[in-house]
């Protein structure tokens, strides 16, 4: 029997995107690079979070002592790279409060409109068109911290610094990340064919600086979504490896997912695929 096809496995001390020169070129294709329309298909192709891992992320929060009137506070989160708002629209319908720091003016415009026709008289969301580092929010104001499919993006220190910052004493920092399980061998070629750089890396973690939080605690989530063909390759498009390439290896990664897709797996643009997915978290408490 093979065994399954697995990512070269990294230390917990080596970040995903190791060159910080490859992090910031890739990270800057969202912020710098897309348009309105590309951000639109990353919301509407981009996974959601299951149920349970945004349930345990806001498990997080202690519980508040009881307001005037006998009303409990609900949880402030604060969210970097919040992104189109996937997330924070889960955030929300569960009742927190959250401050969506995103540096695309096209993906936070997208977070705002969708996130407001979520948010009730139970909760409420706010948008900071600004960078992980340097928020402009004020200190404690958190009791929550979450990065979700974008702490690769950050300078780890600096990140830490402002998570920090942010905390309330007691505060929590949550990252979560969507993978595709490359256990599966059509994954496995997709994602070689679209240099997708969300795959999973079996007992990987985020290194946390201990002076700041409290080892991690990690839980896993495996879980499967389905796409049809054209979804796929509408996919691909929303990737930064796709935003930040040239129109030549644009084409080429096309016609690759063609030849696979259409070719080996004889498909049509309108069959479906189930992609299996392992959606991670990742929670540490601040010191």
């Amino acid at each position: 029997m093979m065994p399954p096809n697995r990512p070269k496995r990294r230390s917990d001390a080596q970040p995903q995107i190791v060159s910080a020169q490859r992090r910031h070129q890739l990270g800057g294709s969202f912020a710098e690079q897309q348009t309105a329309a590309e951000a639109a298909e990353y919301d509407a192709l981009r996974p959601r979070y299951p149920a349970r891992a945004v349930t345990q992320t806001l498990s997080q929060v202690r519980p508040a002592q009881p307001a005037e009137g006998g009303t409990h506070q609900l949880p402030s989160v604060v969210e970097f790279g919040a992104g189109t708002g996937i997330l924070t629209r889960q955030l929300l319908e569960a009742g927190a409060h959250v401050h969506a720091v995103e540096p695309s003016v096209p993906m936070l415009d997208i977070l705002l409109e969708s996130s407001r026709a979520v948010a009730g008289n139970r909760s409420w969301v706010q948008g900071h068109c600004a960078s992980y580092e340097c928020s402009g929010l004020p200190d404690d104001c958190a009791d929550l911290v979450v990065a979700a499919q974008a702490w690769h993006w950050f300078d780890p220190a600096a990140a830490q610094d402002e998570a920090f910052r942010l905390l309330s004493p007691g505060g929590s920092l949550a990252l979560l990340w969507n993978y595709l399980d490359t256990a599966d061998p059509t994954v496995h070629r997709l994602t070689r064919i679209m240099r997708a750089g969300d795959v999973y890396r079996a007992g990987w973690q985020p290194r946390l600086d201990p002076v700041y939080f409290m080892p991690i605690h990690s839980v896993e989530y495996r879980w499967s979504r389905t796409l049809s063909v054209s979804e796929i390759f509408r996919y691909a498009t929303t990737l930064s490896s796709w935003l930040s390439a040239s129109p030549a290896s644009r084409a080429t990664r096309r016609t690759n997912l063609e030849e696979f897709l259409f070719g080996e797996l004889g498909l049509e643009a309108d069959h479906e695929v189930v992609l299996p997915q392992i959606t991670v978290l990742h929670t540490a408490r601040r010191r």
